[in-house]
């Protein structure tokens, strides 16, 4: 199974945000049993590297960005995504962005995000954690 994490439940997983992290783990804890892959944007590690350096410095920031690394995928950034992003529909540029890093996995089963109105225009399944793990579970 293929999923496409949006930054939000990277940073709900990794900062422990209340009561957000608990769904995330669960999805981290079903990719380290092997049971999906996840995929993020490339974009992501920036705005989460900021993140983590503010809340943890450094040291332990690059840790925390290495053990991400080890349990995902990364899906990049090029111009065709950009140009593509530009002309979408997704109003938010960096939401864009990331639909557009999620429409390149093959056999994407969900863009997981928190933030659903962002992507109302979304051309793949667009679920929060919750909804997720409902279905996964189901």
């Amino acid at each position: 199974m293929q999923i496409f994490l949006d930054t939000n439940i990277i940073l709900d997983f990794l900062t422990a945000r209340s009561p957000f992290d608990k769904n995330a783990l669960e999805i981290f804890q079903l990719s380290a049993e092997k049971k999906l892959t996840i995929h993020i944007s490339a974009l992501s590690y920036g705005q989460i590297g900021y993140f983590l350096e503010k809340q943890l410095g450094k040291t332990n920031a690059r840790l925390r960005l290495n053990d991400l690394f080890n349990l995902t995928k990364v899906i990049e950034v090029n111009e065709q995504i950009i140009r593509n992003a530009i002309q979408s529909d997704i109003p938010d540029f960096e939401d864009a962005i990331q639909h557009e890093c999620a429409l390149h996995i093959k056999n994407l089963t969900s863009l997981i995000t928190r933030d659903l109105k962002h992507f109302k225009k979304s051309a793949v399944l667009v679920q929060t954690p919750k909804e997720f793990l409902d279905t996964y579970n189901y």
